[in-house]
């Protein structure tokens, strides 16, 4: 009796588990068909797919606050801080958007902090490809990706209201990192929209995202009215700063501390929304138009008719803190200091100082040292004078230039400049006129160069936008070329080494993909867009001003970078040089060779260079057709910590070109391109302080006899305040 009591108990539970796992099945199932579906309708469910235009105000206020972990009491602190903004939102289809910033308060600032305008805090779509917050990417949940790598479970559906929905959870399937998200959906049961999603992430940072929707009868429509945002560092690697990690102000860092906790909160409600009769806009580059010069203050009635409710008496505390503490600190002098050093200068009252120009060192000059900068807005907005004075300590010459540009139209971003310049530049080198600026504190490859020539140049320079994203530029130059090096170019039965040209050049550079914005400072790039093209033609000009060549140089190059999803990186450059005519090799062509001419790797051991050929030795090839690429992946930075984060890189270079004439330059031995130059390698970066190391290998056609002639080592520096 009891073996066949036992044995049915058994069966029954078997019966009830295969039942149960039936049921969950069931309901796992019904789950992923609302969501299937509810992905199905986004182009009937999303306002900017499925609205020909709409436009609405958008009253934005974050908090970063330190208080008691049980009373939620407020603890003074540099780090806390306030900040209000109302914006202007205006869509059409055909992806063309506008944002107009009406009105922002940030204490402590004379001027509203432009950078915070173009910041990705949260995504605004909950039905978007990818969900951002904060610095990462991740998938969103109704996307065809979202639909694979997250688990939708079915809690129940909500029926006693106007519109009945469902309710759906989501979380992640797998330790994907692009997957972290979790959370809830409420799915409209009729139209398969979302009413309300909230999102959670709890890596590194315990973050709570709301959004909240409002149903539009007119249009049958759910649309936006609200999100809300809460964030909470759970370590150090959840830290995250509104003006820069340098600045305590607006820096949410993580601090070990029982009693006290640091949080950033943002609300954003949508107020004044219009779906129909919204006035057309025309397809513009500009993104953010943010031209207001005056923060309005927090005590101001302005505020009153967009805040939901009135600031309580801690946020009025907050505000008046940071005002006061910012002000005293001078916050907003160190953050433009931070970002001019970045760039290379250090503002002096109204001269920034060139940082470029203080020590430098290379072959030809030995220790070069110097002073050089241009004066800034403080003298005047609508010109600066500028130059520099150095002197080569082994080949004891002074260099210098001279140079002043004038501001002709603000809105274009027109500048007519004028300069002189005694100074060298390296054999074969080839800079764009519209190459941004870059600084770093080890130059390069320019340690290594040995290969110069002397000129003296005129020239005038005329810049102008034609539009955001299509900058142009022309140059006028007068040169008188002499050489350091024993090189004579022959040309039509005479022989040359000091020589005189005429060149005119026009640049194009054409970033159709980045987000522009515009502010009483002018119209930057706040977001990078890739691809980037810059073309350029040099033209020389024979027995103009006593030229002595006729020649075309014409240079196309395309930059492309990949950011993945994954925190992955790709980045390749494509470039094609051609020139034709009567090209002495100072104005020729190489392909950024950065291999010293010494015997061993060690005595090789020097700076890797950002864009160069590791193992291509100085004066090794030069060429008049060339065409090269350079292939970058960087993976995601290894977390050890939050202060030593090293990335580690492949990388990938490949060159081939030719010359023509090569026997019209004499007294000088080179190679050509024509069979294909290849080197491949890896870096190791920011291992510490900045530094990391580069390491190379040739292989192809043009591989050396001794293995240890193909392999370069050197170290890497990556650094920026």
């Amino acid at each position: 009796m009891q073996i066949k009591t036992l044995f049915c108990f058994f069966l029954f539970s078997i019966l009830g588990f295969g039942q149960n796992n039936s049921t969950n099945n069931t309901i796992d199932t019904l789950a992923e068909q609302i969501i299937a579906k509810a992905f199905e309708n986004i182009t009937k469910n999303a306002s900017e797919k499925s609205l020909a235009a709409f436009q609405f105000k958008k009253y934005s206020k974050g908090i970063i606050q330190w208080q008691d972990k049980n009373t939620k009491v407020l603890i003074p602190s540099e780090n806390n801080y306030i900040f209000e903004w109302l914006s202007l939102h205006q869509y059409q289809q055909q992806k063309i958007a506008l944002e107009t910033v009406l009105a922002s308060n940030f204490p402590g600032f004379e001027k509203p902090y432009y950078p915070l305008f173009g910041k990705t805090i949260h995504s605004a779509s909950i039905y978007e490809k990818e969900y951002v917050l904060l610095d990462k990417r991740f998938y969103g949940p109704l996307s065809k990706k979202g639909l694979k790598v997250y688990k939708f479970q079915y809690i129940n559906k909500v029926s006693n209201v106007q519109k009945p929905y469902h309710i759906i959870k989501f979380l992640p399937k797998s330790d994907i990192a692009a997957a972290q998200l979790e959370g809830e959906l409420h799915i409209d049961a009729t139209s398969f929209a979302v009413q309300k999603a909230t999102l959670n992430h709890v890596k590194n940072i315990e973050s709570t995202i709301v959004h909240h929707f409002s149903y539009f009868e007119k249009e049958d429509l759910w649309f936006p009215t609200k999100t809300s945002l809460h964030i909470k560092p759970l370590n150090a690697l959840g830290s995250y700063p509104l003006f820069g990690k340098n600045i305590a102000a607006g820096n949410m860092h993580f601090k070990e501390d029982e009693n006290s906790e640091v949080t950033f909160t943002l609300i954003s409600s949508l107020l004044d929304i219009q779906l129909e009769d919204v006035n057309s806009l025309k397809k513009k580059p500009i993104d953010i138009l943010a031209v207001e010069e005056k923060n309005e203050d927090a005590t101001s009635i302005f505020w009153d008719s967009y805040r939901e409710k009135a600031l309580n008496e801690d946020e009025l505390t907050l505000a008046k803190d940071a005002d006061s503490s910012i002000k005293y600190k001078n916050i907003e002098t160190k953050i433009k200091k931070i970002s001019d050093f970045n760039k290379g200068y250090y503002p002096i009252g109204f001269f920034d100082l060139d940082l470029k120009f203080l020590v430098k060192f290379n072959n030809y000059e030995g220790l070069r040292s110097g002073l050089g900068g241009v004066t800034n807005e403080k003298l005047s907005e609508n010109f600066n004078v500028g130059g520099y004075l150095v002197r080569g300590f082994k080949d004891e010459a002074f260099k210098y230039q001279i140079a002043a540009n004038f501001l002709v139209e603000k809105a274009t971003n027109t500048i007519l400049g004028i300069a002189y310049t005694k100074d060298v530049e390296e054999i074969g080198s080839n800079t764009p006129l519209l190459e941004s600026r870059t600084f770093t504190l080890f130059e390069p490859r320019l340690l290594n160069i040995t290969q110069f020539y002397k000129h003296k140049t005129w020239q005038t320079t005329l810049q102008h936008s034609i539009s955001p994203n299509l900058n142009g530029i022309l140059q006028l130059s007068k040169s008188t070329i002499l050489q350091t090096i024993p090189y004579t170019f022959f040309n039509n039965d005479t022989s040359f080494t000091k020589y005189a040209l005429s060149e005119a050049k026009i640049g194009v550079l054409w970033a159709p993909f980045g987000k522009y914005m515009q502010t009483p400072l002018g119209i930057n790039e706040y977001e990078i867009g890739y691809p980037r093209i810059s073309t350029q033609i040099t033209q020389s000009f024979k027995d103009v001003l006593k030229s002595d060549f006729y020649f075309t140089k014409i240079d196309v190059k395309v930059d492309h970078l990949i950011n993945h999803i994954n925190e992955q990186v790709t980045e390749i450059v494509l470039e094609g040089n051609l020139g034709l005519g009567d090209i002495p090799l100072t104005h020729a062509y190489h392909a950024y060779p950065n291999s010293p001419n010494k015997e061993t790797i060690l005595d090789r051991f020097s700076v890797a260079g950002i864009r160069s050929f590791e193992t291509m030795y100085f004066g090794e090839f030069f060429s008049t057709k060339l065409a090269s690429v350079h292939i970058k992946h960087r993976f995601k930075p290894f977390i050890i910590s939050s202060r030593f984060k090293p990335e580690f890189v492949l990388i990938s270079r490949h060159a081939i070109g030719d010359f023509t004439h090569q026997q019209n330059h004499q007294n000088i031995t080179f190679n050509t391109l024509e069979k294909g130059y290849s080197e491949s390698g890896f870096e190791i970066n920011k291992i510490i302080f900045g530094f990391g190391f580069s390491f190379a290998y040739r292989y192809g056609a043009y591989h050396l006899p001794t293995f240890e002639d193909n392999i370069s080592a050197k170290f890497t520096f990556n650094f920026k305040l």
